[in-house]
């Protein structure tokens, strides 16, 4: 493969290695793409990590999602569906029939984010059949907001099978990875693969995270993958490859710039809006600083296509310049996560990410992170719901895994967030007594909030099915998937 140069190429090491560090990632792997050749690919790990190389896979999460919205834009290409087409004209048992496949590719279809049931990235997924069967509510009309679900790729996976009479990732694989040389793509790994933990926030130790069947659930965040198929997905994706009437065969760019043009805004509380959502990707306004920039030195936005991607043990970021084709792609090891790959990017552009390297807090996906740091080298109570749980025993630090949040009260509301920066949402008392509902822009708008007890005594919340807990992973909680068997331990 063509190369950048070796000043470069330290650069891009260095900026992944202290990413790792300072997010204190057991292995974070990295890849850089420009003038739709893959140049750049490495990995930076924790002592005690293994020897990870960059042919080695990791999971990817959310990732799936574009590579999902291909095979349904194939469909439409072919004249088989329509993107203004309602799904229950395709698939009468679906959820949100009302919905149209362009809806469910953009996010706006009023499915609520996950599926019915325990937190199924840990615990695992349901069955198309288990998925009807649930009756999920729409929580708004379609088409009325923006609201990340992953049960709505969960129904487009259900379309691509009916559609083409065989799995979901049987068809990727014959209609993308094959033609694009994505070799280490798959529904599991094809090759050397590396585990997914926890990192403990206070200390040195990791809990090691399952990998679960995710069954019907798997077009919304199943695949494994190398930084390096990412990139030259991403540079196909963005019309910067160089594989001319073949990679037009896959989809012709047309349909590729239709998938990459925003639809919705995403809107978090109290953040601007830099990211947008088109068909089954995220479009996203990076700020970088770039010395000798033609306007001279100072901040330039550069717009982005590509997507992220986290369930329990990895996390990843996947971006592609639209001007340039210049891609990243880094993936890591921690459910806690790295940020993003803003910083590699700025890194492959001669420039940094405006305001600098920060470490980013994972929150559940589909909107904002935020700062933090941290280094691994070699509440006032308000009234609220009618509960046997008083409000001020919900309010104080929880942990979604490892990651730490806070509840607080006032005004008759919860506000759960996360370090500065974090996504956060007020929830305001439920019709059912004990519970809570979303009420303000965010991931959990519209989703439940309801406490959990154990013996008489309050151990977890449970947050639109995610399980959040008083320390991270708590042993008196029943976590979905289960704990470590051994607990928190080192790496």
């Amino acid at each position: 493969m063509t190369t950048v140069d070796a000043v470069l190429g330290e650069q891009l090491a260095d900026v992944v290695a202290g990413l790792r560090e300072g997010r204190r990632v057991p292995a974070l792997s990295a890849a850089a793409g420009r003038g739709g050749e893959v140049v750049w690919s490495g990995v930076a790990s924790a002592p005690r990590a293994g020897d990870p190389t960059p042919e080695h896979a990791f999971r990817i999460g959310s990732i799936t999602k574009p590579m999902v919205a291909v095979a349904v834009l194939r469909l439409v290409e072919e004249g088989r569906v329509a993107l203004h087409d309602p799904i229950g004209t395709h698939l009468p048992d679906a959820p949100a029939a009302d919905a149209t496949i362009a809806e469910l590719l953009s996010h706006t279809s009023g499915l609520p984010a996950e599926p019915a049931g325990a937190w199924w990235e840990r615990a695992g997924g349901s069955t198309w059949e288990q998925i009807v069967a649930s009756g999920l509510p729409q929580l708004v009309a379609p088409g009325t907001r923006y609201h990340y679900s992953n049960v709505g790729f969960a129904v487009l996976g259900r379309l691509v099978e009916v559609a083409r009479g065989r799995a979901w990732d049987a068809v990727l694989r014959d209609e993308l990875w094959t033609p694009l040389g994505m070799t280490a793509t798959g529904r599991v790994p094809t090759g050397p693969h590396v585990p997914g933990h926890a990192v403990h926030p206070h200390a040195d130790l990791v809990h090691d995270e399952p990998v679960a069947d995710y069954l019907a659930m798997g077009p919304a965040g199943e695949l494994w993958s190398t930084p390096s198929d990412l990139v030259r997905f991403g540079m196909w994706l963005a019309c910067h490859d160089t594989l001319g009437e073949a990679g037009d065969a896959v989809l012709p760019a047309a349909a590729r710039r239709l998938m990459t043009a925003p639809r919705t805004v995403v809107d978090e509380p109290g953040a601007v809006w830099t990211g947008a959502y088109g068909l089954g990707v995220q479009v996203r306004k990076d700020l970088i600083d770039v010395p000798g920039h033609a306007s001279g030195p100072g901040t330039v936005p550069v717009r982005t296509v590509g997507h992220s991607g986290s369930v329990p043990g990895f996390t990843a970021d996947l971006r592609v310049d639209v001007e340039t084709g210049d891609a990243v792609a880094v993936i890591g090891s921690s459910t806690g996560g790295f940020g993003d790959g803003t910083g590699v990017l700025a890194a492959l552009r001669g420039a940094r990410p405006a305001g600098g390297l920060p470490g980013v807090v994972r929150a559940p996906e589909g909107g904002s992170t935020g700062p933090s740091t941290g280094l691994w080298a070699e509440g006032a109570a308000g009234t609220g719901a009618d509960t046997a749980v008083g409000v001020p025993e919900l309010t104080g630090t929880w942990y979604w895994g490892p990651v730490q949040f806070t509840l607080r009260a006032a005004d008759g509301r919860l506000a759960l967030a996360g370090d500065p920066g974090v996504r956060g949402t007020e929830f305001a008392p439920g019709g059912t007594p004990g519970t809570w509902v979303g009420v303000t822009a965010g991931y959990w708008q519209g989703e439940t909030l309801r406490p959990v007890e154990r013996d008489g005594r309050l151990v977890a919340l449970d947050v639109g099915t995610f399980c959040l807990t008083r320390s991270p992973y708590a042993p008196e909680a029943e976590v979905p998937g289960g704990h470590d068997d051994v607990g928190w331990h080192a790496l």
